[in-house]
């Protein structure tokens, strides 16, 4: 019963370890080289060392230039955006768009 107990609360352990890290997401740095804002969302296409993608999160001030850093939630292909529409072949959506 006690090594039961013991698997259990690792397991549980474990687990909520995983849940948080991919509550955070991974951290993505770069360069706003296009951005729009629309429906209360920011949209930034952002060039980093390897390639250029869409990001979308709530409303903030960016511009052309500027350094932003985006903690990854979900992708979504071919997303529709009926404020702008525009429909973006892949984007990020994001908690937060930093300036740095």
């Amino acid at each position: 019963m006690k090594a039961k107990l013991i698997k259990l609360a690792a397991a549980a352990t474990l687990a909520l370890g995983f849940s948080s890290a991919w509550a955070q997401g991974v951290i993505h740095e770069g360069e706003v080289v296009d951005t729009m804002n629309g429906g209360g969302y920011t949209y930034v296409q952002i060039k980093d060392t390897e390639k250029t993608y869409w990001a979308a999160g709530p409303q903030v001030q960016v511009v052309k230039g500027d350094k932003v850093q985006v903690s990854e939630q979900m992708w979504m292909t071919d997303f529709k955006s009926s404020s702008l529409n525009r429909t973006f072949d892949k984007i990020m959506f994001v908690g937060h768009i930093n300036k740095q």
